[in-house]
């Protein structure tokens, strides 16, 4: 979806608009807000996230197969700006999708460089009831935000739309993504993109001469548990935070360290 004038005057989707993202995400898995961010914020992102990234890769291993990193970021700025974590376009939507109560309880990233390449087939979550033969709404949506470009060349994720996160845990999820159409999610820098995390994907090459750098943020109802590590956010840090982003972080390791800094 292409933001209008009115939109971006406003900071938010007509209602009608709203109900149209909202619609696609629970019939087809996604929706995809393009250019949300302007450039000027996006290049400060790129900027502090490559430095950050840098760092890591100099002491850590490639995590998510071939040259592909995943990287817990650390809760300070630019990456815990409002316009990331309450964002006014896509909040509304989890809100619809997951209820006004619910949380965010992963702050990280996935970053393909050059020579990375095909990931398995694979959904980020697990059925919650196994053997249910019907799928339950929307409990967990991932937010990316692209800091480049996505092409066909830097590896963006391949995502198997059209009711794949409804589908029972038995499915053939590799015979049946031989066979059923799927999408490379290719999008402007700064864009935001909404998924069901059930959702069937996996990263491709990145066939370009650059990292493919991508915020990743879960949203889910409140009640969710996972295994993912607690996001450390210092006191000072927290208290500067608004009511409604103090809501969304309230279960995390408030008072904790912040993972991950990069050196000033």
């Amino acid at each position: 979806m292409q933001l209008t004038p009115e939109e971006r005057q406003n900071s938010s989707l007509t209602p009608e608009r709203l109900k149209f993202a909202i619609d696609q995400v629970r019939v087809n898995g996604y929706v995809i807000l393009e250019s949300v961010l302007t450039p000027d914020f996006v290049g400060e992102l790129h900027e502090t996230f490559m430095r950050t990234l840098n760092e890591y890769i100099r002491r850590t291993d490639s995590n998510r197969g071939k040259n592909r990193y995943q990287m817990h970021m650390p809760f300070m700025e630019p990456f815990n700006d409002a316009r990331i974590i309450t964002n006014t376009f896509a909040l509304p939507i989890l809100d619809a999708l997951l209820g006004e109560d619910c949380v965010c309880h992963y702050f990280a990233s996935d970053t393909p460089l050059p020579g990375s390449e095909h990931q398995n087939v694979h959904s980020d979550i697990h059925r919650l009831f196994p053997g249910m033969p019907i799928s339950p709404p929307t409990f967990a949506a991932v937010v990316n935000v692209p800091l480049v470009d996505f092409t066909e060349e830097n590896g963006p994720v391949e995502i198997w739309p059209g009711g794949t996160h409804l589908m029972p845990e038995d499915a053939p999820m590799r015979e049946l993504t031989d066979v059923v159409d799927s999408k490379l999610c290719l999008m402007p820098a700064g864009s935001i993109l909404v998924r069901d995390m059930r959702m069937w994907h996996r990263g491709t090459p990145n066939r370009s001469n650059a990292a493919r750098p991508n915020m990743a943020m879960i949203y889910a109802r409140y009640w969710l548990k996972t295994h993912y590590p607690k996001i450390g956010i210092p006191q000072d840090t927290y208290d500067k935070l608004s009511d409604r982003a103090k809501k969304l972080f309230r279960f995390e390791d408030i008072g904790g360290e912040l993972v991950n800094v990069p050196v000033s």
